[in-house]
């Protein structure tokens, strides 16, 4: 009796929802960091911090074995275990700078050529949205693959998308993620050195967003992805174009895994540049 009664504790103890809140900051300079991820890898429970570096998070269906990851690029991730963080109430956590990230850099060549990669084509007869977990948007993704030529280093110009419908007042916050590809075809690493953050108020037409400042580089195939950074988007007041020619790639938490979906394309697209 007494160990069914333990084992009834623990399941409770496990599915119990659970508020966790705090801010994170820059651990050199004390400055919020806008916009970092919170959330419990491989599972759909994350969110993003505001632009002042405020999260709060709602947790159910975890385990306290869970940990919940707090990243932001130009940073080194914390990892902490649910059973020690539970009680986190307005607590302050301090990420540091990942100099060595930051100090890669690739000179680009003075002359060169430029190429589209990704869907080139806007369909807007196809309305595309983001899936978000449990009516959550803060940190879901949508992405395609971009299939540049193995070996050739290209710089990323630019990015587009069409949007098809726009129904919210208020601009929209959106980041754009550029990343590897592991082993089973799948979104991987990160590739930028600094985030993408942007937004917009365009109620319908093409969005253009120039990323020379940012001099991205690889000479691998990579995949483009667009992350809501705001809780109002969903089905019904915001769409993009897409087309029937697959695959895409969405993920429907801060640090839950990508789930491909191969009979949907999305109109997302980049111009490149590369030495002649």
């Amino acid at each position: 009796m007494k160990n069914l009664l333990f084992l009834l504790f623990v399941v409770n103890l496990s599915m119990a929802q659970t508020t966790l809140s705090g801010k994170v900051l820059d651990a050199a300079t004390k400055e919020p960091i806008p916009f970092a991820s919170v959330g419990i890898k491989g599972k759909n429970i994350g969110t993003v911090c505001n632009e002042n570096g405020i999260f709060e998070i709602q947790l159910k269906d975890f385990n306290t074995t869970d940990s919940l990851k707090i990243s932001s690029i130009g940073y080194l991730a914390q990892s902490f275990n649910l059973s020690k963080v539970k009680d986190f109430n307005n607590e302050t956590i301090y990420l540091k700078p990942n100099d060595v990230l930051l100090n890669e850099l690739v000179i680009k060549p003075t002359k060169t050529i430029t190429k589209v990669l990704g869907n080139k084509k806007y369909n807007t007869n196809i309305h595309c949205s983001f899936q978000g977990a449990d009516k959550n948007f803060k940190g879901v993704e949508a992405a395609i693959k971009a299939n540049n030529k193995k070996g050739r280093l290209v710089w990323i110009e630019d990015f587009n998308f069409y949007i098809t419908k726009n129904l919210i007042d208020d601009s929209i916050t959106f980041r754009l993620n550029f990343y590897t590809e592991n082993k089973d075809g799948l979104p991987e690493k990160n590739i930028l050195r600094q985030p993408i953050i942007f937004k917009i108020k365009t109620k319908s037409g093409v969005v253009s967003l120039d990323l020379k400042k940012y001099n991205i580089n690889t000479n691998d195939d990579f995949f483009i992805s667009l992350e809501s950074l705001t809780d109002k988007i969903n089905s019904t007041n915001f769409s993009f174009s897409g087309s029937i020619m697959g695959p895409s790639y969405f993920k429907m938490a801060t640090f839950s895994n990508f789930e491909k979906i191969p009979l949907m394309g999305l109109d997302f697209n980049v111009t490149v540049s590369y030495q002649k």
